[in-house]
């Protein structure tokens, strides 16, 4: 995973499989569509939940 800046927007994505990722908003081309190589830029819904005050995730 690659570093990213505190106040980055994140928006939450699923995987084909259905897991839910969130993602930095700039890493992603289509968030409706997310490949391999983009996954490995985001972080699991479960790992967010500990640094939820340090992630602003744009809900839909």
């Amino acid at each position: 995973m690659t570093e990213f800046d505190r106040g980055e927007i994140f928006v939450r994505v699923t995987d084909k499989s259905g897991e839910e990722f969130v993602c930095a908003l700039r890493a992603l081309k289509n968030p409706k569509d997310l490949t391999p190589e983009e996954k490995e830029n985001c972080v699991d819904s479960a790992t967010v939940g500990r640094y939820a005050g340090d992630i602003r995730i744009q809900e839909k």
